[in-house]
């Protein structure tokens, strides 16, 4: 019988692998630079006087050198959260000339020898430095031999630990929380201290508790530049100096009392604030999504308890189109009733509050994107294109976020080309959804709304009607790592319609999504657009979200149009490559030459209606008019071609079969499991393909 290999960690008496042991040569100078560091802090311990050490702690002069120190330390600290924070935040958000040489000063101080930098903030501050006089006779402020003095000469060396602290925190934070915050009205200032801080509160509780050690530890730099009077500027460390001439168990006392304040910061800091906001609250997500599925977003009808299988249920199933939406001639949708949720009941809430205004879109792209961009209100267009197309670019550039391409902007009345984001009317949902980790499903709903001037009560009222209207009212208390991904993806839609957006853009808003809970999200999705008064842009891959979501395709490559047409239209015309293998068809370039086309890489197909000699078209070929054979075919088709499978995937109730021949690009057969087993198609048999004339649709390009 087998024993189950165990998965925790091996106990403490096992003996380790050879491969484990850790190698002599490293382990023995690791010892002994543990011992190193270790021998001066066991040397305060071994020669404290510890029956005389609550007299030593509580002399007058111990006594007021501790008042003075916690004063200077406290003050240093507020400087450096003063003129630390927006620093730090510059050096991590701005790029600009000489940022190498900023933070090197940064670093400068760090480095530097204690006394060396006294001695710089005295010919700095001094009164006869080079700011000192002008300080003196202007404002009558005496920094040296002044309390003030030891505040600047702490300030000087532990700012830059706030500041580096910070920094790292800050790059590592990113930044579509802060540009979302903005696309709904949000100032950069209201930004940085709603969004920015408290999202790298942790970075900056670290950074403040090591300024504020660094400062009340402070000697050089304070005895040089604002030396050692008793009540005035002699701080701790400083009464250490003397007592060591005097009293060297008192010296020895009052340094176990810095020590252990030392101690006790790193201590606190140890692995508490070491973890940036966005893998907290990623941990944070797991734990709150564990054991609950996604599917149906938890939400039922009426319905508060996260159950994990709504009323939506009901409705996911149903097929593109059915239910709440139905295909038009074009391939446009119909959507459902404003007002209903997904789970295709109605819901109670409050109308649309931004019915009856409508905002016309014109824009002119230029810079790596380049297009002319016009729409009425209403409209929904779907981006799509390979990578790199410049679908996220036209949304940035539309945003004012990029610079590598502008954006002419007009909605409706309103030239908003020259304003800043956050004052031109453009909601943003990136691809991840971007919900403020620090705030309920509510607050991140209200935000948009209490940006623009709307009163608290009357933010948080629409908010909650925005969330009943997207059917995740009862989850209006919860942050967003207690979600799952559906209710996630729900609050941010709302959130961004709340903000009463003039132009509203989605980014592959479904793509992080599972299929199940996507089908439910885009019907919501698709009812709730419909009573939207601007224009909605969605990058999509999927053209499921295409076809069913959007009223136009506007297909990108290399960021130029190349299509903008229904969806209808796109399906059966596509003049892309990618987009017609998106879709599911085969795409062949070449010119037109004789009876079909001479293809790119090689090979003839002939058509049915050939073109003029020398066109470049686009053939495109559906998989389910590729017949597959074991033999060559004797009959009507005018293209035959021999082949190997290599790929065999299912789709649905059929099978899609990758061939590829020397004789033709690769071709894609949709075929049904019978013919396969019939065939006996497997990968690296040898096949035979052949497609009608008749079956292949030129698309000029």
């Amino acid at each position: 019988m087998s024993r189950p290999s165990p998965s925790g960690p091996a106990p403490a008496g096992r003996r380790r692998t050879p491969g484990a042991r850790t190698p002599v040569a490293l382990a023995v100078p690791a010892l002994l630079a543990i011992a190193f560091l270790l021998m001066p802090l066991l040397g305060i311990l071994a020669r404290t006087s510890w029956g005389d050490l609550g007299t030593h702690l509580t002399s007058p002069g111990v006594l007021e050198a501790l008042r003075l120190s916690l004063l200077v330390s406290g003050w240093a600290l507020g400087l450096s959260l003063l003129l630390g924070v927006p620093l730090a935040w510059l050096l991590a958000r701005v790029d600009f000339p000489g940022k190498v040489l900023v933070r090197s000063l940064v670093l400068l101080p760090m480095v530097l020898p204690p006394t060396v930098g006294g001695v710089a903030l005295l010919l700095g501050f001094g009164r006869r430095g080079l700011l000192g006089p002008w300080l003196e006779d202007t404002f009558g402020i005496v920094l040296p031999f002044h309390t003030s003095g030891a505040v600047v000469a702490a300030t000087f060396v532990a700012m830059p630990f706030l500041v580096i602290s910070l920094e790292g925190t800050l790059a590592g934070l990113r930044p579509s929380y802060e540009e979302t915050a903005a696309s709904l009205g949000a100032s950069p200032v209201r930004v940085f201290c709603t969004v920015t801080l408290p999202m790298v509160a942790p970075g900056l509780a670290a950074g403040a508790a090591l300024t504020w050690a660094r400062a009340l530890g402070e000697f050089g730099a304070t005895i040089t530049f604002a030396g050692n009077l008793p009540g005035t500027t002699q701080t701790l460390p400083l009464q250490v100096y003397l007592l060591l001439q005097d009293s060297p168990e008192a010296a020895t006392s009052v340094s176990l009392l810095l020590l252990a304040i030392a101690m006790a910061v790193l201590v606190c800091l140890r692995g508490r604030w070491t973890g940036g906001p966005a893998d907290r609250s990623g941990r944070a997500g797991r734990r709150g999504r564990a054991g609950r599925g996604d599917g149906a977003d938890g939400i039922g009808s009426g319905s508060g308890a996260d159950t994990g299988s709504g009323g939506e249920r009901a409705t996911g199933g149903a097929p593109i189109g059915e239910g709440a939406a139905a295909a038009g001639t074009e391939g446009t949708v119909v959507p459902q009733a404003v007002g209903t949720a997904a789970t295709g009941h109605p819901q109670a809430s409050a109308p649309d509050p931004s019915l009856g205004e409508r905002w016309p879109l014109h824009a002119d792209v230029t810079g790596f994107t380049e297009l002319a961009l016009q729409a009425t209100p209403g409209t929904t267009i779907a981006v799509v294109g390979p990578n790199g197309a410049g679908k996220t670019t036209l949304l940035r550039a539309l945003l004012g976020l990029t610079p590598r391409a502008r954006a002419a902007l007009r909605l409706g009345e309103s030239d908003v080309t020259a304003l800043p984001p956050h004052r031109r009317g453009v909601a943003w949902v990136p691809q991840d959804g971007a919900l403020f980790p620090h705030l309920t499903a509510l607050a991140n709903t209200a935000y948009g709304l209490r940006a623009q001037g709307v009163p608290r009560a009357e933010a948080r009222r629409t908010a909650q009607q925005w969330l009943d209207r997207l059917g995740v009212g009862p989850l209006a208390h919860r942050r967003p790592a207690q979600l799952s991904g559906g209710q996630a993806q729900r609050v941010a839609l709302a959130r961004a319609l709340a903000a009463r957006p003039r132009l509203l853009l989605l980014d592959e808003p479904l793509a992080a999504l599972d299929q199940t809970t996507r089908a439910h999200v885009r019907h919501t999705l698709r009812g709730h657009l419909a009573g939207f008064g601007g224009v909605c842009l969605i990058v999509t891959h999927d053209p499921v979200e295409a076809v069913s979501l959007a009223d136009r395709v506007l297909v990108l490559d290399g960021g130029r149009a190349l299509q903008d047409a229904p969806p209808a239209e796109v399906t059966r015309n596509p003049r892309s490559p990618w987009v017609a293998r998106m879709l599911g068809r085969n795409a062949w370039s070449g010119t037109a030459a004789g009876d079909g086309l001479a293809l790119t890489g090689g090979g003839h197909l002939v058509v049915a209606d050939p073109l003029p000699d020398g066109t470049q078209a686009l053939a495109v070929i559906a998989p389910e008019a590729v017949s597959v054979h074991v033999a060559k075919p004797a009959g009507s088709p005018r293209n035959v071609w021999p082949g190997t499978v290599r790929e065999i995937t299912a789709a649905g109730s059929r099978l899609r079969v990758v061939v590829t021949s020397p004789e033709a690009p690769d071709l894609v057969a949709e075929i049904t499991p019978a013919a396969a087993l019939e065939l006996g198609l497997a990968d690296g048999a040898a096949v035979w393909t052949s497609v009608k004339a008749t079956e292949v649709t030129l698309v000029t390009l």
